[in-house]
Formats: structure tokens, C-alpha cells, sequence
């Protein structure tokens, strides 16, 4: 019988307390959210785990056979110490400029980038004149290698920092 009654006590004493700690959604009020209206602050703007889109621009060099048909992906190292790695998009011809929108978290200022070639394809080789990338209200600008990414037919990376 004893056993019965202290295993009901401890029950009701943890539904209590389960039940009478408010939530978060309890916390933020209306006044909170009219507080960040009023000073011009949208609330994804004091959400430091708020999706950004960057936009990826890059430009394949204006040379003889500088374009590839390899499938290429880039990797955005930034500011508050996060990541994002994503496929390009793009035909990636001589002389052309192929645009990728890459939505992730909030990865601050663009420290570096590497970017990467499979090697695949009929013309492999590829020669990058530069890339830019657009985020958060500002953009980063980077010079092309001094190289040519998989010549050769074999898989080759870059690590590229701003200009």
C-alpha cells in the first residue's frame, strides 16, 4: 500500500511542476514583439539562426577551353564559425557567369571559400577569372586561382579568401 501512495505523490509532484513552468512562446509577449517593431528590428533580424540566401556568382575565365563540364560545388566558411556546402549551378563556359542561390544559417562575414571540380566530364580542366558572393547587405569578391582546377581529369579544390 505504501508503495502505491509514494509512487502516486511522486506523480502528482512532477505533473505540477511540468505543468506550471511557462513555456517560451509564455514568455515573449506582445510588448516584446512591439518593442522590436518600433525600433525598426524585425524579429528574423535579432534571430542569429535565421536562414540567409547568398548569392554565388562565378565567373569562368574568357580563355581557349576554359569552361568544364565537371559538376562543381563550393564550401562558405564564415565569420561565426559555421559552414554551408552546396552543388553550383551553371554551364560553366568560357567567358561566362553562372549564378547558384544558396539559402543556409546566418553564416556572418565570408572568410573563405573552397571550391571543388570532380574531374567528370568531356573537358574536365577550368580556369575561374573570379567569384562573388552576396550576403547579409554586403559582398565578397574573390580572385580566381593562378591554376587550373582538374586538368588532367582528376578531382582538385581551392581555398580562396576575399580580395
Amino acid at each position: 500500500m505504501k508503495k502505491v501512495s509514494l509512487l502516486a505523490s511522486v506523480a502528482m509532484l512532477i505533473s505540477s511542476v511540468a505543468f506550471a513552468a511557462p513555456s517560451f512562446a509564455d514568455q515573449v509577449t506582445s510588448d516584446t514583439y512591439s518593442s522590436l517593431q518600433d525600433s525598426n528590428r524585425s524579429i528574423e533580424s535579432v534571430t542569429p539562426f535565421a536562414n540567409v540566401e547568398y548569392v554565388v556568382t562565378v565567373n569562368t575565365a574568357n580563355l581557349k577551353d576554359a569552361g568544364t563540364d565537371s559538376n562543381i560545388s563550393i564550401t562558405l566558411y564564415g565569420s561565426n564559425g559555421d559552414y554551408a556546402t552546396a552543388t553550383l549551378n551553371g554551364s560553366f563556359e568560357q567567358g561566362d557567369s553562372d549564378t547558384t542561390r544558396i539559402s543556409t544559417s546566418n553564416l556572418g562575414d565570408i572568410r573563405k571559400i573552397t571550391i571543388r571540380t570532380d574531374g567528370s566530364g568531356y573537358k574536365p580542366g577550368w580556369k575561374i577569372a573570379n567569384v562573388k558572393i552576396s550576403g547579409n547587405g554586403k559582398t565578397f569578391s574573390f580572385a580566381g586561382p593562378n591554376r587550373w582546377l582538374g586538368d588532367g581529369g582528376s578531382a582538385d579544390s581551392e581555398t580562396l579568401f576575399p580580395s
